[in-house]
């Protein structure tokens, strides 16, 4: 035998195929084996087993038998054409199944911050997943403390109206802060300071309490973590690096005081 031969059992176990899926692939023609032993059983050759491969790929991406009985019998395509699509086919399914994991991590993340806002209410009020992050972000930074118990219970409370004020309040300072970091203002200017201490306060009297020493907590996770000081660095690079000089300031500041 100058080539590898597989009985129907031996490719069973190899892909996982039953060998009742094997029988009826035969039976309608799309997988036959190459060979016959003198006793009447399959033998499939590295060839069928190739094919039984891209049979697999196909079944993975939810075609039906005909549809991939058709591509397979397509003499346009050659063997790297048909991987070339199969690739191309797991890339469109991955993005869309991260898609799904993404919008499952937001709703995991809306539920933790025990929001009761529908996802179109938050989408319409805040434009983005930020509400969605914030609650990420909070629950990383103060999970398990008085903090966090103290957002979930207000922002469990909010009503769509609440939520829109409280964006146009952070709009506000956050535009504010951006037009100073973009008049060279330095982040130790006392206007600027006088802007992280608005943000403070916001934080403070809408989410948990939030002292000094908190705020510069959330600070520098502003710095530490891409993902909470994306918001920021979206708006403007250097931003959230900008925001952080200020809260740090003010801080000592209030020391001093």
């Amino acid at each position: 035998m100058t080539a590898r031969e597989y009985t129907v059992g031996v490719i069973a176990d190899l892909t996982g195929v039953s060998v009742r899926t094997l029988h009826h692939y035969d039976e309608i023609g799309l997988l036959t084996p190459s060979e016959r032993s003198p006793a009447g059983y399959r033998l499939y050759s590295d060839d069928d087993l190739r094919r039984l491969q891209r049979i697999l790929f196909y079944r993975e991406l939810d075609f039906g038998l005909d549809a991939i009985a058709a591509i397979l019998a397509d003499p346009a395509r050659d063997d790297a054409d048909r991987l070339r699509e199969q690739r191309a086919l797991l890339g469109e399914r991955i993005q869309r199944q991260q898609a799904m994991v993404a919008a499952i991590d937001r709703e995991l993340g809306a539920r933790r911050l025990g929001l009761t806002l529908t996802p179109q209410e938050r989408l319409e009020i805040i434009g983005s997943t930020r509400l969605e992050d914030n609650a990420a972000r909070a629950e990383e930074l103060f999970g398990g403390s008085e903090q966090w118990r103290q957002r979930r219970e207000r922002s469990s409370a909010y009503s769509a109206a609440d939520w829109a004020e409280i964006r146009e309040e952070q709009a506000g300072i956050h535009r504010r802060l951006l037009e100073a970091m973009n008049a060279g203002l330095p982040a130790d200017d006392p206007a600027v300071m006088d802007l992280a201490e608005e943000h403070r306060l916001h934080l403070h009297r809408r989410f948990h309490d939030c002292d000094h020493d908190v705020h510069r907590e959330l600070a520098r996770a502003y710095l530490a973590n891409q993902r909470i000081g994306r918001n920021y660095d979206d708006m403007a690079p250097g931003l959230s690096r900008y925001i952080h000089d200020a809260i740090m300031a003010n801080a000592d500041r209030a020391r001093r005081g």
